[in-house]
């Protein structure tokens, strides 16, 4: 009996041994194939950076949107391995460089009207729309002047610091909108400083050298600690579209494309909402 009971303690010891070492075979197997898949995606990354690396993007770029656009350009380096390499001036200014030169891969302008400007002397191959810029009026912190709405613009007084008219799309636009409010002449005459990029404005206006101004909704946003922001109605404001477009000078066609459609992820939607810009979804 006793040697019975030993017997059928070893065959209960032999099961569970065999079902111990099958659940291990299958946990390993499982590992196996899950390690499998992970190499599989690295080689796929991997060889997606292999593709672009070594190679470079010429972008020219918007000043007032330098910011995001680095930390994408960071992004985009960091997945596909190419390099991108701006230069920031206004949209007038970028037109005429890259008429000139001949050169380059994507821009990436204002408005869509500057789009069209470069797209009228055939420098333009495609385009996407990037994100909505909206005008909004900008004072130093705490409003010291209480500017309430663009006709305070052409109160007696108002020391105004805006883009030059001449050659950026912010000066062109707020002298549209102070014609839409009748102001024009009285606004003009209250400006003490214009300048030609609108980081510029913002520097100056942070320093409490100007009453108010109207710059892009981003601009004032991201200089909380110093400016304070005006909302201009909808009904009275001239809302843009950021376009990004490849250029039909670029060297690297296949690259310039990838890189357009990357500002489309969501890796970069995140980056311009970090920026208080608003993608075009």
């Amino acid at each position: 009996m006793k040697f019975k009971k030993i017997i059928w303690i070893g065959a209960i010891n032999l099961i569970m041994i065999a079902l111990i070492t099958g659940c291990s075979g299958i946990q390993k197997s499982a590992q196996v194939s899950s390690n499998s898949s992970k190499n599989e995606i690295s080689q796929t990354d991997s060889s997606e950076k292999k593709r672009f690396e070594g190679k470079s993007l010429l972008v020219y770029c918007a000043a007032g949107i330098n910011n995001p656009m680095e930390a994408i350009g960071e992004e985009f380096k960091e997945k596909y391995g190419a390099d991108v390499q701006f230069t920031y001036a206004n949209s007038t200014e970028l037109i005429s460089q890259m008429e000139i030169s001949k050169k380059g891969d994507l821009c990436i302008l204002a408005s869509v009207e500057d789009y069209q400007s470069a797209k009228d002397k055939n420098l333009i191959k495609d385009k996407k729309e990037l994100a909505k810029h909206i005008p909004a009026i900008a004072v130093p912190k705490g409003n010291p002047a209480n500017i309430k709405s663009l006709k305070d613009f052409g109160n007696p007084g108002v020391k105004v610091i805006l883009g030059d008219p001449q050659v950026t799309p912010l000066g062109k636009l707020a002298n549209k909108l102070f014609e839409k409010q009748g102001i024009l002449d009285a606004a003009k005459n209250n400006i003490v400083s214009t300048f030609s990029t609108v980081n510029e404005v913002v520097t100056f206006l942070s320093q409490g050298k100007g009453d108010c101004s109207i710059v892009w909704e981003d601009n004032i946003l991201n200089s909380s600690k110093d400016l304070d922001l005006i909302s201009i109605p909808e009904n009275e404001n001239m809302i843009k579209t950021i376009p990004v477009c490849t250029l039909q000078s670029s060297s690297e066609n296949e690259l310039a494309q990838e890189f357009m459609n990357f500002t489309e992820s969501d890796e970069s939607k995140e980056i311009l909402k970090k920026f208080n810009l608003k993608p075009i979804q």
